[in-house]
C-alpha cells in the first residue's frame, strides 16, 4: 500500500511540475544568431555559426544552422587546407530548468550534411614539383548527427547571450541570438 501511495504522489508530483512549467517559445516566435564554435569543429578547433529558429507550439521550435570552419595542416612535402561547411535542421524542446525568468533552456536534435573540400600545396624539393604540383578542389563530405544543452540568456526586451554543450558543430558553442 505504501508503496502505491508513494507512486501516486511520484506521478501528481511529476505531472504538477510538467503542467506548471513556464512557456519559453511560442508558435511563431523566431531568433536569428551568430555563435562562435570552440573545440572539434569537423577537425578545426573553431568555428562560426548562423542559426535560426521558430516556435512550432509552446516549448517546440524548429530551425536551421549553418556553420563553417576551415584549417590546415603540414605533412611530408604538402601544406594541406580543409574547409568545412555544414549545414542542418534542428528540432529543439524548451524546458524551464532552472525557474530563471530571463532563462531559457532547451535540448537539440540536429540532422545535417557537411561539406567538406581540400587543397594541397607541394613544398617539397622542386626537382619533383612537376611530378607531385598542386592540387585543388577535392570534395568529401558526410552526414551529421548532433545533440546539445543550451541556454539563451535575455540581455534585452530582443537581445540574447547564448550557449550550448554537446557535439554536432563543436562541443561548445557560445555567441548572441536576436529576437524577430
Amino acid at each position: 500500500m505504501k508503496k502505491m501511495l508513494f507512486a501516486a504522489l511520484l506521478v501528481m508530483t511529476i505531472s504538477s511540475l510538467s503542467l506548471a512549467q513556464r512557456v519559453l517559445i511560442n508558435n511563431g516566435d523566431q531568433y536569428i544568431g551568430a555563435k562562435l564554435a570552440l573545440g572539434s569543429v569537423a577537425g578545426a578547433s573553431m568555428g562560426f555559426i548562423g542559426s535560426y529558429e521558430m516556435g512550432l507550439q509552446e516549448n517546440i521550435g524548429v530551425g536551421a544552422t549553418i556553420g563553417y570552419s576551415g584549417y590546415s595542416q603540414s605533412v611530408t612535402y604538402f601544406d594541406i587546407s580543409y574547409t568545412n561547411i555544414l549545414i542542418m535542421a534542428n528540432g529543439n524542446y524548451h524546458m524551464d530548468l532552472l525557474k530563471n525568468e530571463k532563462l531559457d533552456t532547451w535540448g537539440t536534435l540536429s540532422l545535417g550534411y557537411n561539406i567538406q573540400s581540400a587543397s594541397a600545396t607541394y613544398t617539397g624539393p622542386a626537382s619533383f614539383k612537376s611530378l607531385f604540383g598542386n592540387w585543388t578542389g577535392s570534395a568529401s563530405g558526410g552526414f551529421l548527427i548532433g545533440l546539445s544543452a543550451n541556454a539563451r540568456y535575455q540581455l534585452s526586451e530582443k537581445l540574447y547571450a547564448t550557449a550550448g554543450l554537446g557535439f554536432g558543430l563543436g562541443i561548445l558553442n557560445i555567441g548572441i541570438d536576436y529576437k524577430l
